[in-house]
């Protein structure tokens, strides 16, 4: 008999009884794999030949106090007075800032060990008052680029002198980009004025730049450069680009009467979409009319006053006769017409309130291309970013071989001074084809299975197909959420009719011939459900198992309505479909639809064969995969951590579950990993029979220098539960972060290597000469892009209990994306974390927002109030079943 477990507990008790437990280092690399055909891949990487030949001392700076903003830092060091202190200009420019803290230099500059000046600003822009900035430099160290060598030789792992020496290296090879005052420079990335662009819905701009970053190779030091994008703010007068964000045709004096009539009543959509202003630079044309735009002071932008400018007042010091001065309360549009003789074209328009405390009347504010959009996108807006984006491999190419030729590397004067030297040709690296996986139906003959021969393009499809497992329909019904002029009632009943010959098709069994259809009663959306739910269940005699709807468009209300109540309120999984497909009914959308109700309610559409599945006759394997993902910028919203965990020996059906996790915090959280991983050990145990000898766990969404933080935090937490859920269980793990948020590209090495559009053939897998020296990580091209440069996933393994084999690891998380439960096609990331992530988009469906009293302040000086969102759980009755595909 196995020890008894223990229940619920509580992650202190955890933390005593397993305080012996301690995690390892990163893993070396135990060897590469040798399974697939070999082949060439070119990468979007070139090799650095020569390491800085220099001696490089390094400085600290400090300019301003802790509180000083960058904007003025960079200001400060940009001012002669500092030219000066630093040998001139010439030597200002060989000299590499970080833009915050630290200084690099290769020769020892004049001012010897330490330098302490006052620079008053005042003196730099033609100001009458004294504005005194203190600056501080002091030599510390010489930067040492030993440690980066012995690195990327495999002889020691990336401590912190190595991450000193290629934070040294980058700031050198951007130098030169940054000392241009017309390029927008965003930490690695860099944007050009006449970069290429495109325009956006609300007036936004995408614009396309550079990425370039130093990156350790096997025996090599490479540049990785891609292209990078970011949505900007137009160049242009403030009210022409307020009116085009709102929505607002017509001309400039009729958006004035709908900007001022919004404030007026309070508008709450209005002044949540005036935020998204907060924070843009502008400058203003009237003080000096002469200066070109480039030279006029920038102002930022913290909020709109509630009045408009005729009855906005402040109050001004006015000489008199006798010497002295009066205070006098003057309105925006007095002050205007006194000083600048300039008579207000819209004064009942509010102010632009600076962060200074100015009022500035909107119809003066001026904004340049430099201003980064940092709030998400519409739906439209990002389809039309992705079309613009998502280039063939050939362009793509062609477009970052352009980027390495604008760098000019080898007549860089800086790399030239530092003695650095990058070959501006990409290289070409060896590769393997890892084979397709063989796939199992049920049935017979030809029909249960796929051979590997007709999975190697990355597609499929299921005509002549039954699922591997399915289940019977018996309890079910359609609602609708549409009126009957769109979406007849016989038309509905048609697309379930075929929706269900559909399924029984695949082989799944349907015992209800006449389900119940009914039209949904606006507005209580809960109601309507929960009356439909009753009625579905009276009918059948027993629960619901799911819940069909049709809704008009693709948005939140109702769909988000929909899935929360039936997600948490009723326990019942729920298939929406857009009208338009139902009217179509198409045989292929038919089928997309049974692949989800089939998963929804406890089926699978294939299984691995045997031969293609390591993991198969090798004990009790869990999988896991885990994700955190963020609120939009600008957005106070929790952050959202997910897991899911496979309940099946085969590894293709898992339970999901999420929670909020703090606001932008990466780790997940002690109450979040206690309850999750409990909760997905208990169903592995209820439908496999048995707890887990070996736990595989993909992370996703963390950066690389959180990687440690996932094995000292996570992973020691997962260990302690397991420990205090049995004491003698102690399953082995294999951990590994997955990352499709970096900038390295493969391109076929020749046309035979590669798909119709160009793009590696799935299955391609990359480890060696651009992957870490000695620690264990590969890139896995699985799928087929269906637009685009195909981007491949990098696995990154940092701890490694199981010891299983290269090659069948590497089979694992290549063929299981061929096992992604609702599609017919390869996905491009083991489906586990793909499932995290739908989890955690979902979870947002789960959110209610509590408003409490205000709390706060706005920028102009209004009061808010503060929202706190609150996650619903799910309900008991769904928390096995595959509720967010």
């Amino acid at each position: 008999m196995p020890p008894k477990m223990i229940s619920d507990p509580s992650i202190n008790e955890l933390v005593d009884k397993a305080g012996q437990l301690a995690l390892v280092n990163f893993v070396k690399r135990p060897g590469y794999g040798t399974r697939g055909r070999p082949t060439e891949v070119y990468a979007n990487s070139y090799e650095v030949t020569n390491f800085p030949t220099k001696t490089v001392i390094q400085y600290d700076v400090q300019i301003g106090d802790v509180t000083t903003k960058r904007a003025l830092i960079k200001k400060v060091w940009q001012t002669n007075q500092v030219k000066t202190a630093l040998g001139g200009e010439a030597n200002w420019r060989s000299v590499l800032f970080d833009g915050n803290k630290l200084a690099w230099s290769y020769k020892p500059l004049p001012f010897g060990n330490e330098l302490n000046i006052q620079v008053d600003l005042a003196v730099e822009f033609g100001k009458r008052k004294p504005d005194l900035v203190r600056v501080l430099m002091k030599r510390t160290t010489q930067i040492v680029l030993e440690p980066v060598q012995q690195w990327i030789l495999g002889k020691t792992h990336a401590t912190s002198d190595v991450q000193e020496g290629l934070n040294f290296m980058n700031h050198l090879l951007s130098q030169s980009f940054r000392l241009d005052p017309s390029n927008v420079c965003l930490k690695r990335s860099f944007f050009r004025q006449q970069c290429e662009t495109h325009p956006l819905d609300g007036g936004l701009v995408v614009k396309k730049g550079l990425f370039m970053s130093v990156r350790g190779g096997q025996n090599k030091l490479t540049v990785n450069v891609d292209v990078a994008t970011a949505v900007f703010w137009p160049a242009g007068s403030l009210l022409e680009l307020m009116q085009k964000f709102l929505g607002q045709q017509g001309s400039q004096a009729q958006f004035a009467s709908f900007l001022t009539q919004g404030m007026s009543r309070n508008d709450r959509t209005l002044k949540n979409n005036l935020r998204k202003f907060r924070k843009i630079a502008f400058f203003t044309r009237h003080s000096a009319p002469s200066k070109a735009d480039k030279d006029q002071k920038r102002y930022m932008i913290d909020g709109f006053t509630d009045t408009p400018a005729v009855n906005t007042f402040f109050t001004r010091k006015v000489a008199q006769p006798d010497g002295s001065t009066k205070e006098i309360k003057v309105s925006v549009v007095e002050y205007f017409l006194q000083n600048y003789k300039m008579r207000l074209t819209y004064p009942n328009l509010p102010c632009v309130r600076t962060k200074r405390g100015g009022d500035v009347p909107l119809e003066l504010c001026f904004v340049d291309g430099d201003n980064r959009y940092l709030f998400k996108l519409d739906d439209r807006a990002t389809a039309a970013m992705i079309k613009f984006t998502a280039t063939r491999p050939d362009d793509r190419r062609r477009a970052i071989t352009t980027n390495v030729d604008a760098c000019r590397w080898p007549t860089d004067p800086v790399l030239q001074q530092y003695g650095m030297k990058i070959q501006p040709t990409m290289m070409k690296i060896k590769a393997r084809i890892l084979p397709s996986p063989e796939l199992h139906f049920a049935g017979a003959g030809r029909d249960k299975t796929i051979p590997g021969a007709m999975t190697e393009q990355g597609q499929w499809n299921l005509q002549g197909k039954k699922f591997a497992k399915t289940s019977t329909l018996r309890s079910f019904g359609l609602l609708i959420f549409a009126n009957q002029n769109q979406c007849p009632l016989d038309a509905a009943k048609k697309y379930l009719r075929s929706l269900m010959q559909s399924y029984v098709g695949h082989g799944g069994v349907v015992e209800n011939p006449n389900p119940l259809v009914q039209y949904a009663q606006p507005p209580n959306i809960g109601s309507s459900i929960k009356d439909f739910w009753r009625a579905v269940g009276n009918q059948a005699k027993m629960r619901p198992q799911i819940i069909f709807f049709i809704v008009g468009y693709k948005q939140a209300v109702p769909y988000n309505e929909i899935k929360q109540f039936c997600e948490t309120e009723l326990g019942v999984v729920s298939q929406g479909a857009l009208l338009q497909h139902v009217m179509r009914c198409q045989p292929q959308y038919l089928s997309n639809v049974c692949m989800k109700l089939n998963a929804k309610i406890g089926g699978t559409t294939c299984y691995l064969a045997p031969a293609n599945n390591p993991l198969h006759g090798r004990g009790h394997n869990m999988i896991i995969g885990a994700d955190v993902s963020h609120a939009a910028p600008g957005l106070n919203k929790p952050s959202f951590a997910s897991m899911v965990g496979s309940t099946d020996l085969h590894g293709t059906r898992y339970s999901g579950i999420c929670g909020t996790n703090g606001i932008r915090e990466e780790i997940i959280s002690e109450e979040n990993m206690k309850k999750f991983l409990t909760t997905l050990i208990f169903s592995f145990k209820k439908n496999a029979g048995a707890l887990p000898n070996r736990i595989f766990y993909f992370r996703d969404g963390v950066s690389e220098q959180q990687y440690h933080h996932v094995l000292q935090e996570e992973v020691t937490l997962m260990k302690k539960v397991c420990n205090g859920l049995n004491a003698a269980w102690q399953p082995k793990f294999t951990v590994t972060v997955c990352s499709k948020r970096h900038h390295h590209r493969f391109f076929p090495g020749n046309r035979n290597d590669g798909d119709k559009n160009g793009n590696c053939k799935p299955g391609t897998i990359i480890e060696r000469d651009i992957t870490d020296p000695a620690e264990y990580d590969f890139y896995l091209n699985s799928h087929k892009a269906i637009q685009g440069t195909a981007r491949s996933t990098h696995y990154y393994v940092i701890m490694d209990e199981t010891g299983i084999p290269v090659d069948d690891f590497q089979a694992i998380c290549n063929n299981m994306c061929y096992t992604y439960i609702r599609s017919t096609t390869a996905v491009s990331l083991i489906p586990p974390v793909y499932y995290a992530h739908l989890a955690s988009q979902r979870g947002r469906c789960h959110e209610h927002v509590v408003s409490s009293p205000a709390t706060r302040q706005s920028g102009a000086g209004r009061s808010l109030e503060e929202e706190t969102t609150v996650l619903k759980d799910l309900n008991e009755n769904i928390k096995d079943a595959m509720w967010y595909v």
